[in-house]
């Protein structure tokens, strides 16, 4: 806005010098006219008043030195042709210098006040497209903001979703790891005990055997096994 108000200041201000201008070099021929046509009436008024003055000295000899002096004539008057004849001048050099002075001028400064116009517009133009430019970079830009977001919470979704399942897998492995040790040590606990019981099975047999002198039946091996296995827990 600063800039288009110095450039219509400075086309008016070249406009008003141009007519100003302009102006004075008018006032100034009509005032050379008005002088050199006052000069040219005044030595016609003289030559003509110089000659009367002889003719008059001529006639009447040396008979008219005995007054002393004569008067020289009337002053000068101007004439209604004259002034006529210098409006007719005047209005033939304004005209003369309408066409070759003053329109050649003009159009300058019509060319330069369009051009400065010219120039408005063009920075007008280029202002308004710099400022759409600008706009269409802030929008891609924020555009490009939100799309880096969204990639970076769906990150964070994914690596949550990832943990999550890291966890429960871990968590699944470890229960399985742990039932598969339950399982282990429970097999292990009925092999061993199976084995003792086997052991003391046989070794009641015989014990009873070699205490009763005959063998003991099925039934009484797992009853003596069984008060054995309820002394052991007891103690």
């Amino acid at each position: 806005m600063r800039n288009q108000r110095l450039n219509k200041l400075e086309a008016r201000r070249a406009k008003s010098l141009g007519l100003r201008r302009v102006w004075h070099l008018l006032v100034l021929c009509l005032m050379i006219g008005s002088f050199g046509l006052n000069d040219m009436a005044y030595a016609d008024h003289h030559e003509g008043d110089g000659a009367k003055e002889a003719e008059h000295d001529a006639a009447e000899g040396g008979g008219g030195h005995g007054d002393g002096h004569h008067d020289s004539g009337p002053p000068m008057t101007p004439k209604k042709d004259l002034a006529l004849f210098s409006l007719i001048v005047f209005l033939i050099f304004v005209a003369v210098l309408k066409k070759f002075a003053w329109g050649p001028l003009m159009q300058g400064l019509d060319k330069r006040e369009s051009k400065v116009r010219q120039d408005i517009a063009d920075a007008e133009a280029a202002r308004t497209k710099a400022e759409k430019a600008l706009a269409e970079h802030e929008a891609k830009l924020s555009a490009v903001q939100d799309e880096v977001k969204e990639i970076i919470a769906e990150a964070r979704r994914d690596a949550e979703h990832t943990k999550t399942e890291i966890i429960a897998a871990a968590n699944k492995e470890a229960e399985a790891m742990k039932q598969r040790s339950l399982d282990d040590i429970e097999r292990a606990r009925d092999q061993a005990l199976g084995t003792l019981f086997d052991h003391m099975a046989a070794s009641v047999g015989d014990a009873t055997e070699h205490v009763l002198g005959r063998a003991l039946s099925g039934e009484d091996q797992d009853r003596l096994i069984e008060e054995a296995l309820a002394q052991v827990g007891s103690n």
